[in-house]
């Protein structure tokens, strides 16, 4: 696929100069199906051959502010990543869709969205409703549901629940090493990802990485065995006993060491960086073992280290975790740590409505009027400073009886 350079206006500009219609990728760089979709999907020639010819391709970093990113997500409500927008050459919404799959069912998606074809679900779907509960049609029903569930435009969660059962119903009914093909793999990428280690599944797929790279793609079975070990590090960390540095060291060791390599490779400051991922699930592990002396000291190192590079959400991450010490000289560092958050960045709405909710906690219900008066004089009409509210407002709203 060939991607337009420059700002999403341009590429709207563009698209009415050659009468095409805009394909917009909405993404973040820490969304697994998003890296697997621009590393092993977009580059296929097929693919773009057929985005090519009919849209102007924009790709979208959701949280880029340079490219006003969060504005032009909020514009058009997204909630979720990846979401795909078919735009007209005015920006006006035509279609959507979310969800990572294969190129040819990328393809398939977008010709059904378009009018081109039509989708041919609801024939394997009938099948299976009907009580057909073979592995082969179980199979091609899992995957022809990942398209139809890209076109629900909206990530639906319920059905979405109800299809990883039939997954897991299909997973257990084979014996795992016939589950090393391409379809299979995908099915595994789809429905379990974000399943932690220690699942037999997963623990399968670690001890065949090579084999399911083999049959898949580096990028997406390196999302899958790293997202695994970060839910499993997180579950320890939240524990408070340490033992979420085994699944870390894991990393060290092959196949892991693989995946880890491919992952940095690709992107330096990946958040699945096995050093970004011991950093944060460190001051977890603190803050859940209740060693708020241990919690102190350790903000202090991390902050010093910055130094002036230190920025508002590493102040006001502090801040939160020492909010929930007792100790009154812990809770005073949280209200400075809070200030220096603020001073840095009285935009985040994140960031100012935790400020507040500490400073009514703490009784300075008077400065915690002014500082909300003051953020909502501070937003605009654009569409990201709407969400700010919205996000604003749900967070400093008393909880509901």
């Amino acid at each position: 696929m060939e991607f337009f350079h420059g700002s999403f206006d341009e590429a709207l500009a563009q698209a009415r100069e050659q009468g095409k219609k805009v394909f917009l990728d909405v993404y973040t760089t820490w969304c697994g199906p998003c890296i697997v979709m621009q590393e092993t999907v977009f580059p296929l020639p097929e693919v773009g051959d057929y985005f090519n010819a009919r849209f102007v391709n924009y790709k979208l970093d959701a949280e880029d502010e340079s490219i006003m990113g969060p504005d032009v997500a909020a514009r058009y409500g997204v909630k979720g990543y990846p979401t795909y927008l078919i735009l007209d050459s005015g920006g006006e919404e035509i279609g959507r869709a979310t969800s990572g799959m294969s190129g040819g069912q990328f393809i398939a998606l977008f010709s059904q969205m378009l009018g081109e074809t039509e989708s041919q679900f609801g024939t394997i779907k009938a099948r299976f409703d009907t009580g057909d509960r073979s592995p082969e049609v179980v199979r091609e029903y899992l995957d022809a549901a990942i398209v139809d569930l890209g076109m629900s435009g909206d990530f639906d969660l319920q059905r979405f629940m109800e299809l990883k059962k039939v997954a897991g119903e299909y997973f257990a009914s084979r014996d795992h090493s016939d589950l090393i093909n391409e379809t299979d793999a995908r099915l595994m990428a789809s429905y379990w990802d974000k399943t932690p280690r220690g699942d037999e599944l997963v623990e399968f797929v670690v001890d065949n990485y090579d084999e399911f790279v083999a049959v898949s793609s580096e990028a997406a079975m390196s999302q899958f065995v790293l997202g695994a070990t970060w839910y499993a590090g997180l579950a320890a960390a939240r524990i408070g006993d340490g033992s979420y540095g085994a699944f870390l060291d894991d990393l060290a060791e092959e196949p892991l060491s693989k995946a880890v390599a491919y992952d940095l490779a690709r992107d330096p400051e990946s958040v699945l960086d096995p050093e970004r991922m011991r950093g944060r699930f460190q001051m977890i592990d603190l803050v859940a073992s209740e060693d708020w002396g241990a919690v102190a000291s350790e903000w202090e190192r991390r902050i010093a280290a910055a130094g002036t590079a230190a920025s508002a959400r590493n102040y006001s991450a502090a801040a939160r975790d020492l909010a929930g010490s007792p100790e009154a000289a812990h809770q005073a560092r949280a209200l400075q740590y809070h200030s220096m958050a603020y001073e840095l960045d009285p935009s985040d709405a994140f960031i100012v409505a935790v400020y507040v909710g500490q400073l009514r906690q703490s009784g300075q219900d008077g400065l915690a009027q002014r500082l909300t008066d003051d953020f909502r004089a501070s937003m605009g009409d654009s569409a990201e400073d709407r969400r700010k509210l919205e996000l604003f407002d749900r967070l400093t709203s008393p909880p509901s009886e």
